[in-house]
């Protein structure tokens, strides 16, 4: 039987709920219930329940409720004595665990971080707890009881946020915030939560209102912990975005076999987790199953680990290069701040910023095929809470003397174990000739992957009994040990590779021995094709029969990997012509990669270097959607290539990838766009290649500037500009003095990026590239309508005409949304409206999510104009999402400076003041003038709307003083606000 005061009083049991009875009765049950099992005294129970006061005949009345209590007792569980009188008074004869109370504050005491245990605390709630009851005692103990569900709430938001489920908490804290508008705990909560999924505006909306709401009725200024979540709010170092947990753990391996002791040993390290993160060191011999056995385990204890698991394989034993400790924390900070928060440049400046991520949290994070300490040394967590395991051949003595790692040791499996695994994937033949089985698994040296590729060949032949595989194997290995002249174990695994090999086909090994020399850990039949100089349809065929063998993984659709012990073996298995197998997978890239920048951008055809038709067959790409899958998917293999082209004797290939890439890269992976054409420019700088030199370092001034990084662009574009004119690329130069002129616009110097532009324009005079004349034309009559040039149209419309002309529907999208600019100067807002809707559709169908968030943007704006306020901060939320994703910087200010002035004009000045705020900060740190300004405006409409006229005052004299600096019309519409407002 169960009873419930969260809520009304009732009692259920078998699936039927019983009511009590009138109010005193209720009154009575909840007190005694309430002091479950204890005896609760005459006089005590009649102060409860009829207060100080009661009537005269009150120890009557009491009899003749407690008579009807136990009336409905016995009918819920009839020949039960629930209710019993002792000596003084009255004793329910319950277990707190029949009570709802007392199982909701079990769960909040003994589970306070666990989700699903608050989640079904909270579940007990059934309204108002002891609704329907009044008096002094039953309202104190209302109160009480409210306290723990408002804990127990923030309790339980708080593990959802912490687990990436920021938007099923925000309702319920809403409302929480709402009935109690002082409660700080829960407003922090709040703003995190909402934070999480993008809503950066209103999170600082709720600081606002309970800020004024602690000095208007307390006269007290927010608690340290408020305080405190609006500055990370305000210079965004809270997680941005809604995420759920990276879970980057690899599928487990089927029929995982053994290594209980193992398991067990890191189970009880796990136990450790706490103040301090815990460093094991997983070690072994090749082909042990070192990452299958972390992979199965991290999978069993992932409920441990409630923020997620971070993998990585580091590829230090692997014939690739080794994951560099730059990149691995790129990687890892990429999967920890979604939502495109700024991934530092620097090594030492990412680590420091891992450490920061992890901190607070609680984390596997698993560090695969490690070659040294170095390598991983920067990639440990410096608090509490972390779980890390490295896996290595090494011993990485290291990491156990300086920084106290656990060291598990991971062998061959006992021979059981090794039988045990040969029963599984071969089947009952195991059991019928169990002792060639336990000859053949001491073959195969008891290491998993031998056992697996020995077990594939017993199943292929089925008709061998499994004592002749065992001598076929013997006899492999002993002429093996004949040709090395020795038993060592490395030895007998190559003889078990090579028996394999046996068993296939000449053009199936030499298509293994082929895959040995690609530079990228991943790849698909297309790659194959190109490797082996075999049709698409022959590789194929291959490579289904090479996964058969157990000789290739699968690593997604239609793609593999390679074990790093068999892609070293493979090197050796077959001879190949290794310069012309990697001449073919170059070829074959740079003509894919070539062909896909084609159906995405076609206008910009002429920019790119011309590519040679490849030997091998290139995919198809019907559409722009198709086009961008395909680089969107091989995006980290072509960052491999690249990185071993540079620094492996082809420098021109690592040249060409940057070239082609430049504009799908543009607004997309920060790190993956600095690396491939830092790569580049470090090629070609070696090469003496003063043309690839100055295209990489415009490229790279190109990600500056989309990250807000104005002095690197400068830098960079300037250096370009230089190099283009020793070399005489007049065009070029062009492009990277448009390049600076960009960086002057993003600023609100409009004036010196008008100037930059027109240089531009002189310096494209005697050149046929029409786009980038009109990618320059319309930067320039863009920046001419916002300060009322004249000639503003004239030079939107030459360059919308030379797009069309050059068939570059990028271009055209960029043109329309300069001409909405002048729409919108004009008041034209019909036709501000439908530029932006054209340019919004030809973005998306070209998937160039930045340039959309702009026109969306733009939208915004057009709709405030327009008196829809509300659509309009629908837009401009949209745009900051999008403008976050793609980490820009100076989008983000002018979408929440945007949204603030949507917020205002749909009459939420809390919400207008906390956008502008952020914008302003954002502004001042990127070094967004106008942006800047434009926030201080909004600012002091925001003043002005709530009567705070010195406020006011010095937010239009901040905003004026910046707009005339910046020589901007602006300022004069904030003199004449100013005489109005007197």
């Amino acid at each position: 039987m169960d009873f419930q005061v969260l809520g009304s009083i009732t009692i259920r049991t078998g699936g039927r709920t019983f009511a009590v009875g009138e109010p005193r009765q209720q009154h009575i049950l909840a007190v005694l219930l309430l002091e479950a099992g204890r005896t609760v005294g005459h006089d005590s129970l009649v102060t409860r329940v009829w207060g100080e006061s009661p009537p005269k005949q009150v120890r009557r009345s009491l009899q003749a409720h407690i008579t009807r209590i136990r009336r409905v007792l016995e009918q819920a569980d009839p020949g039960s004595a629930w209710l019993v009188r002792d000596a003084g008074g009255y004793r329910l004869d319950v277990r707190p665990d029949q009570v709802d109370v007392f199982r909701f504050r079990n769960a909040v005491r003994d589970e306070s971080t666990d989700r699903a245990a608050l989640t079904e605390a909270l579940d007990l709630w059934r309204g108002e707890p002891l609704a329907g009851l009044s008096g002094e005692w039953a309202d104190r103990t209302r109160r009480t009881l409210s306290q723990e569900h408002e804990a127990a709430v923030v309790a339980w938001a708080a593990a959802e946020i912490r687990a990436g489920q920021a938007a099923a908490t925000v309702i319920r804290l809403t409302e929480l915030v709402e009935e109690h508008p002082l409660h700080e705990g829960a407003a922090v909560v709040l703003m995190r939560a909402l934070y999480a999924v993008g809503r950066t505006a209103d999170s600082l909306a709720v600081h606002e209102r309970i800020r004024r709401a602690l000095r208007d009725e307390l006269g007290v200024d927010p608690g340290p912990e408020l305080a405190a979540v609006h500055e990370a709010v305000l210079r965004h170092d809270l997680p941005p975005g809604e995420q759920t947990a990276p879970a980057q753990l690899p599928a487990a391996v089927t029929e995982f076999t053994g290594r209980a002791g193992e398991i067990t040993e890191l189970d009880r390290l796990a136990d450790r987790v706490g103040d301090e993160s815990l460093i094991i060191c997983l070690t072994g011999t090749a082909g042990a199953g070192k990452t299958a056995t972390v992979v199965h385990w991290g999978h069993r204890v992932r409920d441990r680990f409630p923020d997620g698991q971070l993998y990585l394989d580091l590829r230090g034993y692997a014939p690739e290069e080794p994951v560099s400790p730059g990149d691995a924390l790129g990687a890892f900070l990429t999967a920890l701040m979604p939502g495109g928060a700024e991934v530092p440049l620097g090594e030492t400046e990412r680590a420091a910023r891992f450490r920061t991520e992890l901190d607070g949290r609680r984390m596997l994070v698993v560090l695969d095929n490690a070659v040294s300490v170095e390598q991983v040394r920067m990639l440990l967590p410096g608090a509490g809470g972390c779980a890390v395991v490295v896996t290595s051949r090494d011993a990485l003595t290291g990491l156990v003397a300086l920084h106290g790692a656990h060291r598990v040791t991971v062998d061959q499996l006992p021979l059981a174990d090794a039988v045990t695994l040969l029963g599984r994937l071969v089947g009952p033949r195991v059991d019928a000739e169990p002792e060639s089985a336990a000859v053949l698994a001491e073959r195969c040296v008891r290491l998993p992957l031998t056992l697996r590729l020995a077990a594939e060949l017993a199943v292929s032949r089925p008709a061998v009994p499994l004592s002749r595989l065992a001598d076929e194997l013997r006899a492999a290995q002993q002429t093996l040990d004949v040709l090395s002249g020795g038993d060592d174990q490395r030895a007998a695994i190559r003889a078990v590779f090579s028996w394999s090999l046996r068993q296939l086909s000449d053009q199936a090994v030499a298509a293994f021995a082929a895959l040995g020399r690609h530079p990228a850990p991943t790849f698909d039949a297309h790659v194959l094709a190109a490797l082996a100089g075999q049709p698409l349809a022959t590789a194929r065929t291959l490579l289904n029969t090479l996964a058969r063998a157990h000789l290739v993984q699968p690593a997604g659709v239609d793609r593999y990997l390679m074990h790093d012990l068999l892609k070293a073996y493979a090197t050796e298995a077959g001879s190949v012509d290794e310069r012309s197998a990697l001449d073919r997978v170059y070829a074959y890239y740079l003509a894919a990669v070539a062909a896909a920048m084609d159906r995405l951008y076609p206008g910009e055809a002429h920019r790119r270097p011309q590519v040679a038709a490849a030997a091998s067959p290139v995919p198809g790409f019907p559409g722009a959607d198709d086009a961008r899958d395909w680089l969107d998917a091989e995006l980290a293999t072509i960052s491999a290539l690249a990185a071993h082209a540079a620094t492996h004797g082809r420098p021109e290939s690592s040249v060409a990838l940057s070239r082609l890439l430049f504009r799908y890269l543009d607004g997309r992976n920060e790190t993956v766009a600095i690396s491939i054409h830092g790569h580049a420019r470090t090629a070609a700088h070696a090469t003496g290649d003063r043309a690839g030199e100055a295209t990489a370092l415009h490229s790279l001034g190109g990600v500056h500037l989309q990250a807000g990084r104005a002095d690197a662009a400068v830098a960079h574009l300037s250096a370009a500009a230089t190099l283009f004119k020793e070399i005489g690329d007049l065009s070029s130069q062009g492009r990277a003095v448009a390049g600076v002129g960009m960086v002057e616009e993003r600023a609100g110097r409009y004036r010196p990026a008008i100037d930059h532009y027109t240089r531009a324009l002189a310096l494209f005079r005697h050149d046929t590239d029409l786009v980038a004349q009109a990618h320059v034309l319309t930067r320039l009559g863009t920046v001419e309508a916002r300060i009322g040039h004249a000639a503003a149209v004239t030079n939107l419309d030459h360059a919308m005409a030379l797009h069309r002309q050059a068939g570059h529907p990028f271009g055209q999208a960029w043109a329309k949304l300069g001409l909405a600019e002048v729409a919108l100067t004009r008041d034209h807002l019909g036709d501000a409206l439908t530029l932006h809707n054209e340019a919004v559709e030809l973005f998306r169908t070209l998937g160039h999510l930045e340039s959309e968030a702009w026109s969306i943007d733009g939208l915004g704006r057009t709709h405030t104009l327009s008196g829809h306020p509300d659509r309009a901060a629908e837009h401009h939320r949209r745009a900051l999402d999008l403008f976050v994703a793609r980490g820009d910087r100076d989008g983000e200010t002018w979408a929440l400076n945007g949204l603030g002035e949507a917020c205002l004009a749909g009459g939420d000045p809390a919400s207008a003041r906390a956008n502008h705020t952020t914008a302003l900060d954002l502004a001042v740190r990127i070094g967004a003038r106008e942006q800047a300004a434009r926030a201080h405006h909004g600012l002091a409409r925001v003043a002005v709307e709530a009567g705070d006229l010195p406020a006011a005052h010095r937010h239009y004299d901040r905003a004026t003083a910046i707009y005339r600096d910046l020589t901007l019309p602006t300022a004069d519409a904030i003199r004449k606000e100013l005489a109005e407002l007197g």
